[in-house]
């Protein structure tokens, strides 16, 4: 039996572009846009805005005294990231290994972070075809993972906050207004679980949802000459449906891969700004891991590939906020580094993960059409 092609695929809740389909011309010319605002966000950022908070020979001078085994430390956490993300879609889908999910992971976070919109999905998903995954497999992990991180990324400052607080609040002289980022990150946690558990036990309210959200982005379809939308409702319903079952069924190791990656990256932010000149006294563990989780809302709605421009100057502008003037070199380095192992790291193991794909794919289609020599009579 044929498969149908994702482009033909009925019910799918990811947009066809992301399943495989070529793009149109609004999505070619909405990509060529967004490559150029990431390119001016990128001038932007060197030109402009880091030479207003830090002084570049000083945080070349941060950068500078890296030690040797703080670099292997930072590129071990890493790299323990990148392993959780692809285990997550090894948890929900039978049959797939690490190492596979690990190189469709890798090359679509390469795709992510230099072509905007679900291009990186895209190659996730042709990769993980050509090895036998289904759509409905592929669609039904990426909406469980990319709904369970969101539910983290807004719930996360609120946990974060709590822990704060239990330790004693800890700040350096001058950091105690902190606690004002705690209290508003504490009232959207709230809000985001409250709202998660609402949807979750209604599925009439995951419909109004969709039907609100689709209201709010209607106008704007409008103004780029693009029709409205009209099945967020019951796209809605569908997703809520296929997370209660996802979550049902693999939710504690599903968990474990979200969360995991999201406590080690807060540990390798604080970590790189600590290697690049902030104290502990300045910034105890606790404190820059909640500044951390308010920095990372930024990256839930990302404007530009990969969150490039955006990305480094909401978390250098929450860091310096709370921690001071006397850390801007120090600050802006380490979210520098941190950015330099998560963004530029992927596109770099991107790159080779599609080329062992590439490999993998020769040598298995290789296999597949040369005949089996059998010994026969006479040979």
């Amino acid at each position: 039996m044929s498969t149908p092609s994702p482009a033909q695929t009925p019910g799918s809740t990811l947009p066809q572009e992301a399943l495989g389909a070529r793009p149109g011309p609004h999505s070619v010319l909405f990509k060529v846009l967004s490559a150029a605002l990431s390119g001016g966000l990128l001038v932007v950022l060197f030109a402009a805005i880091i030479p207003k908070v830090a002084d570049f020979d000083s945080v070349w001078d941060s950068l500078a005294q890296l030690r040797p085994s703080a670099v292997l430390l930072l590129l071990v956490l890493a790299v323990a990231i990148r392993l959780l993300l692809a285990q997550a879609y090894t948890v929900l889908t039978p049959g797939l290994s690490l190492l596979r999910s690990l190189i469709a992971r890798e090359a679509s976070s390469a795709v992510s972070n230099v072509v905007p919109g679900p291009s990186g999905t895209a190659s996730q998903f042709v990769i993980l075809r050509s090895w036998g995954v289904s759509v409905e497999l592929f669609t039904r992990a990426t909406i469980a993972v990319s709904v369970t991180t969101d539910v983290l990324i807004f719930a996360g400052p609120g946990i974060a906050f709590v822990a704060w607080a239990v330790v004693g609040m800890p700040a350096a002289p001058g950091g105690d207004h902190a606690w004002a980022f705690g209290l508003a990150a504490v009232v959207l946690a709230v809000v985001a679980v409250v709202l998660v558990a609402a949807v979750a036990r209604s599925e009439r309210l995951a419909a109004a949802l969709g039907r609100v959200c689709q209201a709010c982005v209607n106008p704007l379809r409008r103004l780029v000459g693009k029709p409205p939308v009209t099945t967020w409702p019951d796209r809605s319903v569908a997703v809520r449906a296929d997370t209660i079952a996802v979550l049902r069924d693999h939710g504690s190791a599903l968990l474990a891969c979200i969360v995991g990656g999201y406590v080690i990256n807060g540990f390798l932010l604080v970590l790189c700004i600590w290697a690049c000149g902030v104290s502990w006294d300045e910034m105890p563990l606790t404190l820059g891991i909640l500044l951390y989780t308010i920095g990372r809302i930024s990256t839930v709605v990302s404007i530009t590939p990969g969150g490039v421009g955006v990305v480094e100057i909401a978390y250098s502008t929450v860091y310096i906020a709370v921690l001071g003037d006397s850390t801007h070199d120090a600050v802006v380095a380490g979210v520098l580094l941190y950015r330099a192992l998560t963004y530029l790291l992927p596109i770099v193991t991107g790159a080779a993960a599609y080329l062992a794909w590439r490999l993998m794919r020769r040598h298995e289609e290789h296999e597949v059409l040369t005949p089996a020599t059998t010994p026969g009579v006479g040979t």
